[in-house]
C-alpha cells in the first residue's frame, strides 16, 4: 500500500506500508516507480480527517497516562511524552509497564490493526531511537547499561538526525561507524561540524537532553503534481489553491512571510526553481499568489508543459499588535487580516475552501487537503 497527495503517475509515496517499504518503496518514490517495483501495489490517496480523528485518539490515549503538558506532537502519528516527575503516581511500575499499558490501549482505541511502536530513553533522541529498533510493533529502551551495546550494531544514518551530507562529513573525518561517533570527543565534534553542532551531538549521543526546546521554522510549503498538464500561464487556480494553503498555515502561527520560492518541473525541460525576498511581508493568500505569480511572470521559461508545481514561503516573523497599522499595498495589515480571519471562519465551519475568491472556481478537487506526515504544524 502508497499513500499519495496526488494519484498522477509523477506523484510521491507519503507513507508505505511495511510490505511495500521492504520491497523499496519508501517516502519520495514517484508512483510509476512504486507500481513498476510492485505492479500490486494499491495506492490510495490521502484521508486527512481520518488521519486527524485517529491523531486526536492517539493523544486521548496518551492523556490517560499523563498530563497533557507533558505530551508533544512530533508528527500526525508520533508523540514525546515526559514522564520526569510524575513516575510517583504509578507506584513503582516502569516505563516498560506504562509503555505496554499503551500499546494495549491504543490497539483498544485505534484498532486491532494498529501497531504502535514505544522507545524509552534518558532524552528525546535515544527514545525516539528506541522506538524505530523492533518495528512494527516494538517496544525498546536504551539507557546508559546498554547504550554502547546497542550502538555498536547501528550504521551513522540509523541515528535520527543523521542524514546523508553529515554521514558522508563524518566518513571523511574517519569516523566510521556510531561507536566511533560515541568515543570521539567534544573538540573533534565541533571541528567536523563546524561549531555547536558538535557540541550537542556529544550531549545527545550520551542522553543528555537538549532537543526540548521548539525549532525554528524554517519555511512553510505546498506542491502540486498534475494529471493534466500545463502551461505556467495556465497555473492561476492551482497557485491560488497552494498559496491559500500556506496562508491558513501562517495565520495559525501568527506570522507573516518575507521571501518566496517558486519551482516547476517541466515534462521535457529540465527543473526550473527561483526565489525571491519581498520588500512587502506576506500575510494572506492574495499576497502569497501575486508574489508567486510575478516570479512566474518574470523568470520562468516560456512555452513548456509543467508537471509539477511548488510555492514556498520563508522568512518568518511573529505579526506583533504594533504592525496591525501599518499601511502595505494600501492597505493596513489589520484590514488584511480581517479578510483572511472572515475567509477562516467560514472554512472552518462549512470546510476547506468552502469560500473562496473568483480565481479559484471551478478548481475543485486540485491541490487537495493534506497532511505533512513527518510534521504536524
Amino acid at each position: 500500500v502508497g499513500v499519495v497527495a496526488y494519484d498522477s503517475p509523477g506523484g510521491i509515496i507519503l507513507a508505505a506500508s511495511y510490505e511495500a517499504k521492504r520491497l523499496g518503496i519508501k517516502l519520495g518514490t514517484r508512483i510509476w516507480e512504486a507500481e513498476k517495483i510492485a505492479p500490486n501495489i494499491h495506492i490510495c490517496t490521502v484521508d486527512p480527517p481520518k488521519y486527524r480523528e485517529a491523531h486526536k485518539r492517539f493523544r486521548s490515549v496518551l492523556e490517560e497516562f499523563t498530563s497533557p503538558d507533558n505530551i508533544t506532537p512530533k508528527s500526525i502519528d508520533e508523540f514525546v511524552i515526559d514522564f520526569n516527575g510524575s513516575l510517583s503516581y504509578y507506584k513503582g511500575k516502569s516505563l516498560q509497564d506504562i509503555g505496554r499499558q499503551i500499546k494495549q490501549r491504543v490497539h483498544e482505541a485505534l484498532g486491532e490493526a494498529v501497531f504502535c511502536n514505544v522507545g524509552i530513553g534518558p532524552n528525546r533522541f535515544l527514545a525516539k531511537l528506541a522506538s524505530g529498533l523492533n518495528k512494527p510493533d516494538g517496544l525498546d529502551e536504551i539507557n546508559q547499561a546498554n547504550m554502547f551495546e546497542t550502538y555498536s550494531k547501528l550504521e551513522l544514518m540509523a541515528l535520527p538526525g543523521i542524514n546523508r551530507r553529515y554521514n558522508t562529513r563524518l566518513q571523511l573525518a574517519g569516523i566510521l561507524n556510531v561507536t566511533d561517533f560515541l568515543a570521539a570527543d567534544r573538540q573533534r565534534l565541533c571541528a567536523i561540524f563546524g561549531g555547536i553542532v558538535g557540541h550537542y551531538w556529544w550531549l545527545r549521543l550520551r542522553g543528555h537532553e537538549i532537543d526540548d526546546k521548539p525549532t525554528k521554522l524554517g519555511q512553510i510549503g505546498h506542491q502540486f503534481a498534475m494529471k493534466e498538464k500545463l502551461t505556467h500561464e495556465q497555473l492561476d487556480p492551482i497557485l491560488y489553491k497552494l498559496s491559500q494553503k500556506i496562508a491558513r498555515r501562517l495565520h495559525g502561527k501568527d506570522l507573516s512571510a518575507g521571501g518566496i520560492h517558486v519551482g516547476l518541473r517541466f515534462v521535457r525541460s529540465p527543473y526550473w526553481h527561483k526565489s525571491h525576498k519581498l520588500s512587502v511581508r506576506m500575510v494572506t493568500a492574495q499576497e502569497v499568489f501575486r508574489a508567486a505569480r510575478q516570479l512566474l511572470d518574470e523568470h520562468a521559461p516560456q512555452g513548456g508543459l509543467v508537471s509539477l508545481v511548488h510555492v514556498t514561503t520563508f522568512g518568518f516573523e511573529a505579526v506583533r499588535p504594533e504592525q496591525l497599522a501599518l499601511i502595505a499595498n494600501g492597505r493596513a495589515i489589520s484590514d488584511r487580516l480581517l479578510v483572511a480571519d472572515t475567509m477562516n471562519a467560514v472554512n472552518d465551519r462549512y470546510g476547506e475552501f468552502a469560500l473562496v475568491p473568483a480565481t479559484m472556481l471551478g478548481t475543485e478537487g486540485v491541490a487537495k487537503d493534506s497532511i505533512a506526515f513527518g510534521n504536524l504544524s
